[in-house]
């Protein structure tokens, strides 16, 4: 899978400032775009999503959309 972006829910930023800084450290070595968006139109995104992962994380706007692509390399 090719990640092409990460969404987040733009309150994460004010209110989950510490998983903010992780995710951010775990993207640091990869281009990958981060978006933030408000929480209720992420909510409508989620919505659309073809695969959901609950990993029991319940820490307050954690919650995180990936977007993938397609590799071409090779071609």
């Amino acid at each position: 899978m090719v990640m092409e972006k990460v969404i987040l829910a733009e309150e994460i930023k004010e209110n989950n400032p510490e998983m903010l800084k992780k995710i951010k450290e775990i993207l640091s070595d990869k281009k990958i775009e981060i978006e933030f968006v408000s929480h209720e139109y992420f909510k409508k995104l989620s919505s659309s999503g073809k695969a959901i992962v609950r990993t029991g994380e319940c820490t307050p706007y954690a919650n995180i959309i990936l977007q993938s692509g397609v590799n071409f390399e090779g071609e």
